[in-house]
């Protein structure tokens, strides 16, 4: 099985996005974690072990807790910023979380911000899931002007990548932000991406909330 069919699930997602009916997610307190730390190093940040709570920094939006398909998957958090509301419409096995911003549509197109998860069995090398990862971006959606960073997500290999999608059905060409992390399981290697798109990047409402999303996802390992 292909670890990083999440581009594909995440094309499809945006085709439907516009327009969305909302509805209601389960919110947590708590803090949030950091996306974007610095890269990880041989001997890990310290204060804690890679995939847990203590390895995430701190985003002021509450989190919503996702829910998870069997008790041997990671835990998913991502911050709900005012606005921004719960869509149920594209969940399934790989996508499994979506808010849309109706109040900041442009050009007929809502800002979203969508959730995957896939694993594959065993271990395999983060680096080789992030590549597999992007190079469907490219071949799947012809995805162009990639730019890649590497970081960490609570204490886990991660990667932010910014690109920008062509125009497909009722989606016009526009700039999208996929944050991706890589967690080994005892038995299973995950994949977790958060997309967040819009037509309108400039929007102030849009950059602080955008930031805030990628900021804050969390994967945290049972």
């Amino acid at each position: 099985m292909t670890i990083a069919r999440s581009a594909g699930a995440v094309v499809l997602a945006a085709l439907a996005i516009p327009g969305l009916l909302t509805g209601c997610g389960r919110e947590i307190s708590g803090t949030a974690v950091t996306a974007a730390g610095p890269a990880p190093s041989a001997g890990g940040s310290g204060g804690g072990t890679a995939g847990d709570d203590s390895q995430c920094a701190s985003v002021t939006a509450p989190l919503v807790d996702i829910p998870q398909k069997n008790p041997r998957e990671p835990q998913l958090r991502v911050p709900q910023p005012p606005g921004w509301e719960r869509n149920t419409m594209m969940d399934n096995q790989i996508i499994r979380f979506a808010i849309v911003a109706q109040d900041l549509i442009a050009n007929q197109f809502a800002p979203n911000a969508v959730v995957t998860l896939e694993s594959v069995r065993g271990s395999a090398d983060p680096d080789t899931v992030f590549e597999q990862n992007r190079s469907n971006l490219t071949s799947m959606m012809g995805a162009f002007d990639l730019q890649t960073e590497s970081n960490t997500t609570c204490g886990l290999p991660s990667e932010t990548t910014t690109y920008t999608a062509p125009a497909m059905g009722p989606a016009p060409e526009r700039p999208i932000i996929m944050h991706a992390v890589v967690a080994q399981g005892p038995s299973a290697t995950y994949l977790a991406t958060l997309t967040v798109q819009t037509t309108d990047p400039a929007n102030p409402t849009y950059v602080r909330d955008s930031k805030e999303i990628v900021d804050g996802f969390q994967l945290l390992l049972p």
